[in-house]
């Protein structure tokens, strides 16, 4: 709890930067999208995060989209996402520097990690990930000037992951 209430301000902060509550010239009912990634045991307390986040966006548009695990899936998110003004993550990271294997074509590095029936047993859960990269990102369809903000995210902001060294500058 204590990492969402600087988010919150966060969330408050970049609202009144570009417009909420609406001016004039904002679009009268922006569109806000949080995603809930699958991320294991973590999952059920990034929920509850992104709820204080729905809670606060609420209060400057109706126009609200959640997508949580264990029904964050690729085309629901991409769906969520599409004219939204602000996109909200809380999920697991996949970028560089990391120790995991080069991908030159970033299919699964930048991006989210979703929900996705990884064994095949019909049935998504939060265990389950796979993770949309770049290629993937690009598909996405958000408002022009939209602003992404990442929660929790290992390998995005400077962030490592748990148990490793924060990285260098260098």
């Amino acid at each position: 709890m204590s990492g969402i209430r600087p988010a919150l301000a966060l969330f408050v902060a970049i609202a009144s930067l570009i417009g909420w509550p609406p001016a004039a010239h904002a679009a009268a009912n922006p569109k806000v999208a949080i995603i809930v990634g699958a991320t294991h045991s973590t999952t059920d307390r990034y929920r509850s995060n992104a709820d204080q986040i729905y809670a606060a966006a609420r209060r400057y548009t109706t126009n609200v989209v959640k997508v949580y695990s264990p029904n964050a899936t690729w085309s629901k998110v991409k769906s969520a996402v599409a004219g939204a003004s602000i996109i909200v993550y809380l999920g697991h990271g996949n970028g560089w520097p990391s120790p995991y294997t080069f991908d030159p074509n970033y299919t699964t590095k930048d991006g989210f990690g979703l929900n996705y029936d990884v064994n095949g047993n019909g049935r998504l859960s939060d265990d389950e990930v796979k993770y949309y990269g770049e290629p993937s990102i690009r598909e996405l369809q958000p408002a022009p000037n939209a602003v992404v903000l990442l929660f929790h995210l290992c390998y995005a902001s400077g962030n490592s992951e748990p148990g490793r060294a924060e990285p260098s500058l260098s």
